[in-house]
Parts: C-alpha cells; structure tokens; sequence
C-alpha cells in the first residue's frame, strides 16, 4: 500500500472531528425533544341523570325457556349385607306309621240289675212341744207352736193379764221418789202352768239399782202368777214384760 498524501493526512483528523461534533448535535436535538413533549391532557368527565325510559318504550325480548337437563343420578354405593348363614333344616323323611290293631277287650257280660227294693215313707212325726223356748224381742211374746188362732188369742190374753197383774202390785221405792228417779224395767222371767216363777233377771235396765231390784222383788213377792188357760198346753213358757216407775202415774 502505498503512503498517504500529506493532503489527505490533514483531511482524516477534521473529519472525524466533524463527525463527531455532528452526532453530539443530533443526540442534543433528540434528547431535548423528548424531554419537551406535552403531557396527554385529561378531559373532565360529566355525570349526567337520565330519566328512566318508559316501559313501554323497551320490549323485552322473551328468550325461549331453557329446558332444564335432567341431573343424571349418581349411583350410590348400597352397602353390602352379608345375610348370616341359614341353616336350612334337612328334609326329614315321613315315615307313614299304621295304627296298631285294635286289641279285641274282653268285656265282662254286665250283671243283671237288681231293683232296690221300696223303702216305705214314714209317716211324718208330729213336732213335739218346746219347752222353755226363749223370749222373743218384743215384751210380752213367748214361742208357741200352734196354728190355732183361739189359742194364739188366749196366750196374747194372758200376757196382758200378767203385766197388768205386775205393774198394779209393784211398789215404787220411797227413796226412788225422793231422788225422783223413774224408768222402765224389762224383766225375763219363766212362768209354769201352775202359776210358779223361776230364773227371773233383769233384761234390760231403768239405769236406777234401786227400780232393778224392786222389780226382781216383785216376782218373789206376787207369786205365784195367775194359771195357765185350759188352751195353753204347755207346761210353761219363758217371757219379758215391761214394768213402768213414773212419778206421774204412782
């Protein structure tokens, strides 16, 4: 290669500086322009009210019904049950069995029939007479047997003959009177058809001792009693008769 010029030696330097001093001018111009560019300018937003809309104004548009799909069953797990074994019984073989044979019974020829013999009623005994029957509640009653009204009025009779016989004999005890005590004395007693008395007591009492035991001493001290009518065939009868102490009446 051959050397350069000493012209072109002096060009190459102002060259170069040329070239630099003209990109450090380009590099100015864009750097200052793009430090100058205007920022965007914002526009103010305007919030307006609008009135509604009439409904008839908007016609909604009827979308077809949607079909709803059917949900597809999920299929559960059914747990499994594990049945306890059976034990199925075996089949028993039926064996028929014939009924035994009747067994022929000797039977014993049965023995005549005899026919007891009639018994002959006897003859209905008459009821014997009671005595010494005991006193009914009422006074002035005894037990009887017979059906004979006459002597059912003879007895009734003579019960009302021996209280009046009683109670017209008694003596009021002077005591008694001047304590003014009075009452009625029930007394039991048995009378015979002669007119005797025996096992006389007081029944019922007048709550005075002194009435009791003038009562007990009437029957020792009137005795014996009127007799017995022929229509009373009884040999005696037990009795209770009332025996009245009033101030009133004495």
């Amino acid at each position: 290669m051959s050397a350069a010029s000493p012209a072109a030696r002096t060009w190459l330097p102002g060259a170069g500086v040329v070239t630099a001093v003209h990109g450090l001018a380009i590099a100015g111009v864009l750097w200052l322009g793009m430090g100058e560019r205007p920022l965007p300018v914002e526009e103010p937003i305007v919030l307006m009210d609008l009135p509604p809309l009439a409904a008839a104004a908007v016609t909604p548009v009827a979308s077809a019904p949607v079909q709803p799909q059917p949900a597809v069953a999920q299929p559960t797990a059914t747990p499994r049950v594990t049945a306890p074994p059976v034990n199925a019984p075996l089949p028993r073989e039926v064996v028929s069995v014939s009924p035994p044979a009747p067994t022929p019974s000797l039977m014993a020829p049965a023995p005549p029939s005899v026919s007891a013999p009639p018994v002959a009623s006897a003859p209905a005994s008459r009821p014997a007479p009671v005595q010494n029957a005991p006193a009914r509640d009422a006074p002035g009653k005894s037990a009887n047997d017979g059906d004979n009204p006459r002597a059912k009025q003879q007895e009734a009779d003579y019960f009302a003959q021996l209280s009046a016989h009683l109670n017209k004999r008694k003596r009021y005890p002077t005591e008694a009177k001047k304590a003014r005590q009075q009452g009625v004395v029930t007394v039991r007693f048995t009378v015979h058809a002669d007119g005797s008395v025996t096992g006389s007591a007081i029944r019922r009492s007048s709550g005075h001792e002194l009435l009791d035991q003038a009562t007990l001493e009437l029957l020792q001290r009137v005795a014996p009693l009127p007799r017995f009518p022929k229509s009373m065939t009884k040999p005696s009868i037990t009795l209770s008769l009332p025996i009245d102490y009033s101030l009133q009446t004495s």
